[in-house]
């Protein structure tokens, strides 16, 4: 059975904690079939913590590791002490939810060097509940290239580190269009990594920008990547929508998703 998964920051219990209720009152009522993915945002206070674990009592949980954007970065070896204490923060999170995933970006960086040292540094992080998530060629706020964004290269990574895949649709699309690689085949090399868990959205399908859309937003072919690149007991958050006001939009996300497998 597919397990379908809500997007929430830890920041979210001090700036939209209206959002947080909402949408952990709406995986509680469907709790065999749904889960929260939280990313964990390193000014998250050990109070803020304590709440959102008694919210989320009873629920099962994924953590997402703060990433490029929060100075993490494993392309660079410099960068490796200060990417331990990062991780750390999310590795923390893993244990207050007993959660088995944390989902971890792939590093940056334009040279060879670059992508060994992401392979190295996730082979030390030696966490086996790590998955390394594929990323887009180009990210606004990355300087270079951002890694895994071939399945040749997330296998790499996968094999050197001895850890698992999360396989992000739009990073591929994206990629594919950056590099001018066919996006079918591309998807296809991901699938047959067997990922752990799929990240999922709407978005434009000839763009090479990631564009975190709600299902219906954009003009993916969702149906066909339900049907021939996720797997029938797959975990599949729902990486959709910017900045919430309410749950509502990621509740029709949740029902637009059964109804494409109807």
């Amino acid at each position: 059975m597919r397990k379908y998964g809500f997007k929430l920051f830890s920041s979210n219990i001090q700036n939209n904690p209206k959002f947080v209720d909402e949408a952990v009152a709406f995986v509680r009522e469907n709790a065999q079939e749904m889960f929260i993915e939280l990313m964990t945002i390193p000014s998250t206070s050990d109070e803020d913590y304590k709440k959102l674990q008694e919210k989320f009592r009873g629920l099962e949980v994924t953590i997402h590791a703060p990433h490029n954007a929060m100075n993490f970065d494993t392309g660079y070896r410099n960068k490796f002490d200060e990417n331990v204490k990062i991780l750390a923060h999310a590795q923390k999170a893993a244990d207050l939810f007993e959660a088995k995933i944390i989902v971890v970006h792939a590093g940056g960086g334009n040279q060879p060097e670059n992508l060994e040292e992401t392979a190295r540094q996730f082979r030390l992080f030696n966490d086996k509940r790590i998955v390394v998530e594929n990323l887009p060629y180009i990210a606004k706020d990355v300087e270079g290239f951002m890694h895994g964004n071939t399945p040749e290269q997330i296998k790499y990574i996968m094999d050197y580190a001895d850890c698992g895949f999360c396989f992000d649709f739009s990073h591929a699309i994206c990629s594919a269009n950056s590099l001018g690689l066919d996006i079918n085949r591309q998807l296809e090399g991901f699938y047959r990594l067997n990922p752990t868990v799929y990240h999922l959205c709407d978005g434009k399908i000839d763009s090479p920008y990631d564009n975190h859309y709600h299902y219906g937003e954009g003009n993916f072919p969702l149906s066909v990547f339900l049907q021939k690149y996720i797997s029938q007991n797959a975990m599949i958050t729902m990486e959709t929508g910017g900045v919430p006001k309410d749950a509502s939009a990621w509740i029709n996300d949740f029902n637009y998703l059964h109804m494409l497998q109807e």
